[in-house]
């Protein structure tokens, strides 16, 4: 593709570890200049503009009024944005739509009705991978940022998964999400890494059903391939009457299956070993507790689940306060 695509015009910091140029079959992406160590900082990157509504019900006025008050050159660099990186965008609000992330100011709940959208003229240009090597953690504030979340070698292209629950989904469950076929590697059809992938993820996916009481992918409801067979297993989930025990088993194994995945990188265990450490810790029984205190010691995942399947099957003095403690959060 040649140098005066519009996107070679984009803005770069002085700083960036990366270029913009076309990437085979996706348009355009991003692409590393130099190695960028795991954990490395790729970009920080304040939006164009916010506008502080649910994406839904964003409309065309409400983007040409954020247009308005940019300045000249941002403006200019808005007019840059391409559709699928070939065409002009047809309108402003599609523009907006395919190029901003959704922001959440510190303290604001999750389950917020209008989350702030920003429209971030970089960081849309990172194409997807269901197997990324890089990450942008939950977006609190008005700025985001990229980080590696393994080694980038100088001439990789980088990569972000667009969708979180990618996690726990099948290929062609992602590809239902999905407006295109991605190609990465967890998406090659018919290879043995590729059927191993689509085991792993839906073992993740119903361990997080035992441990939540509910599944993750909460748009798919196939009743035809039901994710916990057992019914008196699937009515302890629900009801939160899983013993701390198997808890404890089920949470590091799925963590065995995300590092054996490929997605367990630091970010995601930032995120995941809080509440593991406080299983270990919420044992009543002094034996229970020492095993579950020995497991988290050892230093491979894979040790830490062996030793914590010697709790399979163990009862604790405090399931009961425990899984009432659930049951009054979800309101059972």
């Amino acid at each position: 593709m040649p140098s005066s695509h519009p996107y070679s015009c984009l803005q770069l910091p002085t700083d960036a570890p990366f270029e913009l140029r076309s990437s085979v079959g996706k348009g355009w992406g991003v692409f590393a200049t130099r190695r960028i160590a795991r954990g490395a900082l790729i970009l920080r990157e304040d939006p164009l503009f916010i506008i502080r509504k649910h994406p839904a019900h964003i409309i065309e006025e409400d983007v040409w009024r954020a247009f308005q008050q940019l300045l000249p050159d941002q403006k200019q660099q808005f007019l840059l944005l391409r559709d699928n990186s070939v065409k002009p965008f047809t309108s402003m609000n599609a523009a907006c739509a395919e190029n901003s992330f959704s922001l959440r100011t510190p303290g604001e709940s999750k389950k917020s009705k209008a989350p702030a959208q920003g429209l971030f003229l970089l960081h849309s240009r990172f194409n997807h991978s269901c197997l990324p090597n890089a990450k942008i953690p939950i977006v609190e504030g008005e700025s985001i940022e990229s980080f590696a979340v393994r080694d980038i070698l100088p001439g990789e292209e980088i990569t972000i998964c667009y969708e979180p629950d990618f996690e726990c989904q099948t290929r062609l469950e992602r590809h239902e999400v999905l407006r295109f076929t991605c190609d990465c590697e967890v998406c090659q059809p018919g290879t043995l890494f590729q059927q191993l992938s689509d085991s792993r993820r839906r073992l993740i996916r119903g361990l997080e059903y035992l441990t939540q009481g509910k599944d993750l992918d909460r748009q798919r409801r196939d009743s035809s391939s039901p994710l916990i067979i057992d019914p008196a297993l699937k009515r302890a989930a629900e009801t939160f009457d899983i013993s701390v025990s198997s808890r404890l088993i089920y949470r590091l194994l799925s963590v065995v299956l995300l590092y054996d995945e490929g997605l367990l990188d630091d970010i995601m265990l930032q995120r995941l070993w809080p509440g593991i450490s406080r299983l270990a810790g919420a044992f009543g029984s002094e034996e229970n507790a020492v095993i579950a205190q020995l497991a988290l010691e050892q230093d491979t995942w894979v040790k830490k689940l062996e030793v914590a399947f010697k709790l399979f099957g163990r009862r604790d003095p405090v399931d009961g306060a425990f899984a009432k403690i659930l049951r009054l959060k979800r309101g059972i």
